[in-house]
C-alpha cells in the first residue's frame, strides 16, 4: 500500500445521528451517495538497524605509517560503490551521491567537492591502486574494524545503517531498459550477474510493501522480483537473453540504478585451422543477433568456387556435405532455388554455364586470379547456325514454356520429355542430329537440346538435319571470369549502402531473418557473413538494410545478399559452424566453397 495505511475518517457521532434518523422516517428515493474519499497518512516505520558485514579485502590490505590501505576495489565488491579511473589521472568514487575525487601520491582530495587531506597518500602497490580505509569509510558513515583471522586474511567489519526499499519501477528506452530501486537510505549492495538474470542482495535491507512480482513486459527483460527476509532483501531482474548491465547509485533519495543494455556488440576471434572467424554477437532493438565473418584475402591464394547440390540442376544437398565432398576450407550456401531445387540465377563453374542470369539481379563473379566482382548481371547467350539462323536464348536448364526458346544440356537430365506442342532440336558436337516433334527428346553429352513451342516454335521448325550450330553465352560487361553465381539485392555499392528491391519476394525483402552475405573491400579481399534468425531471445536475424549496414561496417565496398532463411549455413572444414532456423541443415541447390592452392 506503499507504505500507508488507509482507513475511513467518520466521526462516531455522526453515526449515530444517521442511524437513528433512518429508523424514524424512510428517506424518499434518490441516487446512492457517493462513497466518502478515502484518507491515507504516511506510515511511521521504525527506524532501520545497524547492519553488519564481514568483507575480505582482496589482494591483502597493507598498513603504512600506521595507516590502514585497501585495494580501491574494496568499496565496489563490499559496499556497491562504483569507482575507476575518469580523466588526467584521476580517479572517482561514487556511493549514494557521495563523491571522493583523488589522485594517486597525493594527499589532497575532494569529498563532495571539498578540500580535504587525507592521512595517507593513495598509492599502488604491486600494480594494484591502494587507499585509506579509515578516511573513505568515515566520508561514508560506515564504521569499521579489522578481524584476526587465522588464515592470514585480510577481513574486516563494517557497520553501516539498514535501509527500507520504498519502491521499484522501470522505464523502456530505445537503448536500454531501466530499472530503479528507491531506499529509505543507503546500504551495502552485492550484485551478481547469469545469462538468465542479474541479481542484486541488500545485506540489510527489507520491502517495505513493495510488490514481490514486478512485471515490466519487455523483450528483454519482462520482469523484476524481490525476495525479503529479517534484514536481507535480494532483487532478481530477469533477462530473457545474456545482455551487458550497468548499476549505479544516486543520492536525494538514495537509488539503485539498473541498466540493461539492449544495443551492444560482443566479438571473440576463433582460429579454425588457419581460419580466422569473427564471431559476433550483436544487440539489435528487436532482439540478438549471433553472426560469424570471414575476411580471405586472394593474394594468400584463397579462392572462391561454386559447388552445385549434384551435377543435375535439379539436385541438392547439405552445405556440409558440398564442404566435405570438394575438400573445402570454408562453406557458405549459395543462391536462391526453386521448389524443385533448380538454381534461380546466375550459376558458371569453371567456364561452364549451368544458368543464366535471372531479371538482370545481382551476381558475384571471379576471375582467374581470384579477382572478384559484384554487380548487375546479364548475358548475350544465343545459338548461331550454319544456315546464318540466330536464335537469342533466354533460359537455359529451366523448365521451357512458350515464351521463350529453353536450351537444354545434361546438366538438366539425360533427355526431356515433350508435351503436346513443343518440338527439340538436338545438337551434338556442333551438328543438328534431330528434330523430335513429340516423345522423348535426348540431351547429348557434349551438346544440347533446343526446345519451343506456341508462338518461339517456328523458328526450330526452320532449322534442317546435318547443319551447323554453335551456343554462345557473354556477360555483359564481365570480361575473363571463370566462376559466378547469382544472389540479391545488392546491398552496397561504391561503400554506399545500396539495396535495392531486385523484384524479390516480401519474404527476402522485408523482415528480420537468418542472412548469408558475400562482399568485397577496396584491396579486394572477400568477406563472407552468416547470421542466424528466427530463433527467439538466440538471433532474430537481420532486416537486408542491417545485413547492408553491417557488410558496409565490415569494410565492403560491393556486397549482395544470398539466400537465406532455413539455407543459411556455415561449414568449417566440413562441420557446421551456425545454427539453422529449421532446427537442422537444409540441402540447398550450390553452396560458395573456399579452398586454397
Amino acid at each position: 500500500m506503499n507504505n500507508r495505511w488507509r482507513f475511513l475518517a467518520i466521526p462516531s457521532l455522526l453515526i449515530s445521528l444517521l442511524s437513528t434518523a433512518l429508523a424514524q422516517a424512510p428517506l424518499p428515493e434518490s441516487p446512492a451517495p457517493a462513497p466518502l474519499p478515502e484518507v491515507t497518512v504516511p506510515v511511521e516505520l521504525p527506524a532501520p538497524p545497524t547492519a553488519q558485514a564481514y568483507i575480505t579485502s582482496t589482494p591483502a590490505a597493507q598498513v603504512s605509517y600506521g595507516q590502514t590501505l585497501v585495494p580501491v576495489t574494496f568499496f565496489a565488491n563490499g559496499l556497491g560503490a562504483s569507482v575507476g579511473p575518469i580523466d588526467n589521472g584521476k580517479w572517482r568514487l561514487l556511493y549514494f551521491g557521495r563523491q571522493i575525487d583523488f589522485y594517486p601520491y597525493q594527499k589532497g582530495a575532494l569529498f563532495d567537492a571539498q578540500q580535504v587531506t587525507l592521512p595517507i597518500q593513495p598509492q599502488v602497490i604491486n600494480n594494484v591502486l591502494y587507499v585509506p580505509l579509515g578516511a573513505f569509510c568515515d566520508f561514508l558513515g560506515v564504521k569499521w574494524s579489522a578481524v584476526p583471522n587465522k588464515e592470514g586474511k585480510s577481513v574486516f567489519l563494517l557497520q553501516y545503517p539498514a535501509a527500507y526499499i520504498q519502491d521499484i519501477r522501470s522505464s523502456k528506452q530505445n537503448d536500454k531498459v531501466r530499472v530503479v530501486v528507491t531506499l529509505s537510505n543507503p546500504t551495502r549492495i552485492v550484485a551478481s550477474q547469469t545469462k538468465q538474470s542479474v541479481g542484486f542482495q541488500f545485506a540489510g535491507a527489507r520491502a517495505a510493501a513493495v510488490p514481490t512480482y514486478t512485471k515490466i513486459d519487455d523483450y528483454l527483460v519482462p520482469n523484476a522480483i524481490i525476495e525479503s527476509g529479517n534484514w536481507n532483501a535480494g532483487l532478481a531482474v530477469k533477462l530473457n537473453y545474456a545482455a551487458p548491465i550497468s548499476w549505479f547509485t544516486l543520492g536525494s533519495p538514495p537509488r539503485l540504478v539498473i541498466d540493461a543494455q539492449r544495443l551492444f556488440e560482443e566479438r571473440s576471434l576463433d582460429n579454425e585451422q588457419g581460419l580466422q572467424i569473427t564471431k559476433i554477437r550483436k544487440g539489435t532493438g528487436h532482439g540478438p543477433v549471433q553472426m560469424w565473418v570471414v575476411k580471405l584475402d586472394p593474394k594468400e591464394g584463397w579462392r572462391v568456387k561454386v559447388a552445385p547440390g549434384g551435377f543435375g540442376v535439379l539436385q541438392r544437398a547439405q552445405t556440409t556435405r558440398l564442404a566435405a565432398r570438394h575438400k573445402a576450407v570454408l562453406a557458405i550456401n549459395g543462391g536462391f532455388f526453386a521448389y524443385d531445387g533448380a538454381a534461380v540465377g546466375t550459376v558458371l563453374i569453371n567456364g561452364e554455364w549451368v544458368r543464366l542470369p535471372w531479371q538482370g539481379r545481382t551476381a558475384v563473379g571471379f576471375g582467374p586470379n581470384g579477382e572478384a566482382k559484384i554487380d548487375n548481371m546479364q548475358t548475350a547467350a544465343q545459338v548461331t547456325f550454319s544456315s546464318g539462323l540466330k536464335l537469342p536464348v533466354r533460359e537455359l536448364n529451366g523448365w521451357p514454356d512458350k515464351s521463350r526458346i529453353t536450351v537444354l544440356t545434361r546438366r538438366f537430365a539425360p533427355h526431356y520429355t515433350l508435351t503436346p506442342g513443343e518440338m527439340a532440336v538436338v545438337v551434338k558436337n556442333g551438328k543438328v542430329i534431330a528434330k523430335p516433334g513429340s516423345g522423348i527428346a535426348p540431351i547429348p553429352e557434349g551438346g544440347f537440346t533446343l526446345v519451343a513451342s506456341g508462338g518461339a516454335r517456328p523458328y526450330l521448325d526452320k532449322i534442317l538435319r546435318g547443319e551447323g550450330a554453335n551456343l554462345k553465352i557473354q556477360p555483359i560487361g564481365w570480361p575473363h571470369i571463370e566462376t559466378a553465381l547469382g544472389g540479391g539485392p545488392r546491398l552496397v555499392k561504391n561503400s554506399k549502402i545500396d539495396v535495392a528491391s531486385e523484384n524479390f519476394r516480401s519474404d527476402v525483402r522485408v523482415g528480420t531473418g537468418p542472412r548469408t552475405a558475400f562482399g568485397i573491400d577496396a584491396q579486394g579481399r572477400y568477406i563472407i557473413l552468416v547470421a542466424d534468425g528466427r530463433q527467439k531471445f538466440y538471433s532474430t536475424g537481420l532486416t537486408l538494410n542491417e545485413l547492408a549496414a553491417t557488410m558496409q561496417k565490415q569494410g565492403a565496398v560491393d556486397a549482395l545478399n544470398l539466400d537465406g532463411g532455413g539455407s543459411t549455413a556455415m561449414a568449417v572444414r566440413g562441420k557446421l559452424v551456425n545454427r539453422p532456423s529449421d532446427g537442422r541443415e537444409r540441402g540447398v541447390a550450390n553452396a560458395l566453397i573456399v579452398t586454397r592452392g
